[in-house]
Order: structure tokens, then C-alpha cells, then sequence
């Protein structure tokens, strides 16, 4: 089999393609062809040693794949050889094969192609947690997305949109922000170059039921001020660079509440529940109401060109890589 390695924390051109063995199974697991793996914001961190998981090199990055399962183990009996399957790891997916736990491996929804699957699981997934199972979005509330042009965002607008929110999908590219209104935005405001709560009250909306934020830093704190009484706001992530401090009496203020969701960890706790949740996003997909799209395809000797061009934000849509 073939992978990408960290053989050292450092940037993406530090990744090394290398030909190795193939694991050893146990009972509890699958082997997997691997077809495509997802690349994710999340694994540039960690070949930087800079995310929340930091395990020691040698090691390869990769949080999710899609594929089919070749080989399992004796006490697995809800997959079976020649499933086409999507499969969610703390890291280690970038390899033409890999042996993933059996609780942690889930079918491909059935008309998704086994591409779009690949790209899928992390944020449609990290979406609906951080919606639907934080936030408990209700029909017509507010929400907003802070960093609404990435990909976990752009998730978010289709999912809020079909459990019928306003949504006001908030990022830092015009361009990008005319996607997000064709994902279904009903506003978008581009916090380079305005202030998002004088941006709102010009939209009429004075206060917002939930904010969904990937960003943090000054955004965070304006949309703080912005709840409303029994507000949500849901912190997914800090792409800014900057951990806002939240003002807690603005919270008792509004009778308010801020939540934390690190999902990839809470994909390993409860993957029972993450399989409830691929199969109400599973519905929402046969419904038309979820159009993931894969922006651009790399082979995975080419990882470190992928993830460049992810770091450079260039991207319109999942990158995902061949294997």
C-alpha cells in the first residue's frame, strides 16, 4: 500500500509518499480500499502539530475516506465485503488502505457517488452536530454563520436552510460569498470590510437566535452582543488565529448559552449517534436539499499541492484526494 507520511511537523511540502505493508486486522475492524480521503482544514493543523489530536510522527494525516470494504473482522455483522462505505479517523487517511474500526465505518448514503462520499463525513457531519444537535435550530430563528465560505459553512447554510432558518452566512471573499447565496443564503455580509452588527440592524435583524462560528476572534464577540433571549451561539473553530474571550454577562444577559464542539473526538466517543445523524443528512440528500460538490481533485502523491492550495483558501468546495 501506498500513504502520505509526517515524518516531521511542518508544512505541506515536509510530506513524504511512501510505499508500506499493510496492517494487521482484529476482530473488531474492516480493511478498507480506500478511494478518495477528504482534506480537511483540520489536517493541516495537525502536520503542523498545532491541532487538538498531535500524534507523534512517523504518521500519515487524513480524517475521513470513502471506499470499499475488502476484508473484515469475525465480529463485524453490519458491514460486508464489497460495501461502499465511508470511514471517519482522528488521522491516518491518506493511504490507499486503511483498517478502521467497525463502529467508526459507516455505508455511503446510496445515491451519493462513492467522490462526493469521500469529501462528506467531517462536514456535513461537524454541520449537523453543531445545528442540529447543539444549537436545536428551530424554523424561522436567525442564524448566522461566521466562516460561512469554508467547507464545514457552506454545509451549514444547506442544513439550516432545510430545517427553514433565516441565515446570514458571514466570510471574508465576495466571490465566495456569491456562492454562498447560491447554497441558499438569505443574506451575506463580508466582515473584512464591515462591522456584522451595524451590517444586521441594516438588514432589519437586531438580534439573532444562533450563531455558528469557525472563526472567533472580533466577529465572535460583535455576534456575542447580538443574541437574543435564549441565544445559542456554537464554537467549532478559530480560523482567524485569535480565541475570542467571551463576555459571560452577556450570556446571563440573554440567558444565553455558548457551546464548544471539537467533533472529531466526539465522532470516536459516540459514533452511534454520528450514524443517527448520516442517516437524517442521508433523507436531507435524497431530498435535494444538501448538493455536496467537490471542487478539485488531486492524486495522493499530490497531497502536499492539495494542501497548499486549501491553506491558501482558493478553494470554492471540498478537495478530496484520489487514492
Amino acid at each position: 500500500m501506498f500513504n502520505i507520511v509526517v515524518k516531521k511537523f511542518g508544512n505541506p511540502n515536509s510530506l513524504v509518499y511512501e510505499e508500506t505493508e499493510s496492517q494487521k486486522m482484529n476482530s473488531d475492524s474492516v480493511r478498507i480500499k480506500v478511494e478518495y480521503a477528504g482534506v480537511n482544514f483540520a489536517d493541516l493543523l495537525i502536520i503542523k502539530g498545532k491541532y487538538q489530536e498531535r500524534p507523534r510522527p512517523p504518521f500519515s494525516p487524513g480524517l475521513e475516506i470513502s471506499g470499499i470494504i475488502q476484508e473484515k473482522g469475525s465480529n463485524v455483522s453490519n458491514l460486508q465485503i464489497g460495501d461502499k462505505v465511508m470511514s471517519i479517523m482522528k488521522y491516518g487517511g491518506y493511504k490507499t488502505e486503511v483498517i478502521v474500526p467497525k463502529e467508526n465505518t459507516y455505508l455511503a448514503p446510496k445515491n451519493m457517488g462513492i467522490l462526493e462520499a469521500g469529501g462528506f463525513p467531517v462536514i456535513y457531519g461537524t454541520a449537523f452536530s453543531a445545528i442540529v444537535s447543539k444549537a436545536k435550530l428551530q424554523k424561522n430563528e436567525v442564524c448566522v454563520i461566521l466562516g460561512a465560505t469554508g467547507g464545514v459553512g457552506m454545509a451549514a447554510i444547506e442544513i439550516a436552510k432545510a430545517y427553514g432558518a433565516i441565515v446570514v452566512a458571514c466570510g471574508g471573499n465576495d466571490k465566495k460569498l456569491n456562492v454562498c447565496s447560491e447554497k441558499g443564503a438569505d443574506f451575506v455580509i463580508n466582515y473584512n470590510d464591515k462591522i456584522i452588527r451595524k451590517e444586521l440592524r441594516s438588514l432589519g435583524i437586531n438580534e439573532v437566535d444562533v450563531v455558528i462560528d469557525m472563526v472567533g476572534g472580533q466577529a465572535n464577540l460583535d455576534l456575542v452582543k447580538s443574541l437574543k433571549w435564549n441565544g445559542r451561539i456554537v464554537i467549532v473553530g478559530f480560523t482567524s488565529g485569535s480565541i475570542p474571550e467571551i463576555p459571560v454577562n452577556r450570556l446571563l444577559l440573554k440567558n444565553a448559552r455558548a457551546e464548544g464542539l471539537y467533533w472529531g473526538e466526539l465522532a470516536y466517543r459516540e459514533p452511534y449517534e454520528i450514524g443517527n445523524d448520516f442517516a437524517v443528512l442521508e433523507k436531507l440528500f435524497n431530498d435535494k436539499k444538501l448538493t455536496p460538490s467537490v471542487n478539485k481533485v488531486f492524486e495522493l502523491k499530490d497531497a502536499s499541492k492539495a494542501l497548499t492550495l486549501l491553506s491558501e483558501r482558493k478553494n470554492i468546495g471540498k478537495i478530496v484526494l484520489k487514492c
